[in-house]
């Protein structure tokens, strides 16, 4: 006995339908992004630094400074929001990339609160003993690097050259 064959425009409109059914029935949502808790804004240095009551801004911003004109070097650190407590780690490298100073973990915001701004900074002070060229700083959110910026330190002062011993 001879089956009857199956028509194929039949199987295209039957297949059609069970595609159309099934894309109306599922839907991939993708998943909801969640607010970061700290949103970063930006690192400037400065030569000095405008602290008030509760809020500091950098004065004098530059990536140079000059050794016996500039004593300090201000990293000022700008959060457009912080949510929660997190913890804040600055790294500072010497031009020979030597860690040359690291602070404690320092308490950023509060947890249960909400900042709309927050700022944060540290210092290093540049005496004539301390190397000149370019300086890293590394600055670390919750173990996370989050910021690393260079700046120049230098000298105007001439170098004696060096004296021959007399034989």
């Amino acid at each position: 006995m001879n089956k009857p064959a199956f028509p194929k425009s039949a199987f295209f409109a039957v297949s059609a339908f069970l595609f159309l059914f099934h894309s109306a029935c599922v839907r991939f949502v993708p998943p909801a992004l969640e607010d970061p808790d700290v949103v970063f804004d930006r690192i400037v240095f400065s030569s000095g630094l405008n602290q008030k009551a509760d809020w500091a801004e950098p004065v004098g911003e530059k990536t140079r400074f000059e050794k016996g004109a500039d004593p300090s070097v201000y990293a000022f650190l700008s959060f457009g929001e912080v949510r929660g407590a997190h913890a804040l780690l600055w790294k500072w490298y010497d031009p020979s990339r030597n860690l040359y100073r690291a602070t404690d973990a320092i308490g950023l915001g509060a947890e249960g609160k909400i900042h709309d701004r927050y700022i944060a900074w540290d210092v290093i002070h540049i005496s004539d003993d301390k190397p000149t060229g370019q300086w890293t700083v590394a600055v670390f959110l919750d173990g996370d690097l989050i910021a690393s910026k260079d700046f120049d330190s230098f000298s105007t002062v001439p170098v004696s050259p060096h004296k021959r011993a007399l034989t």
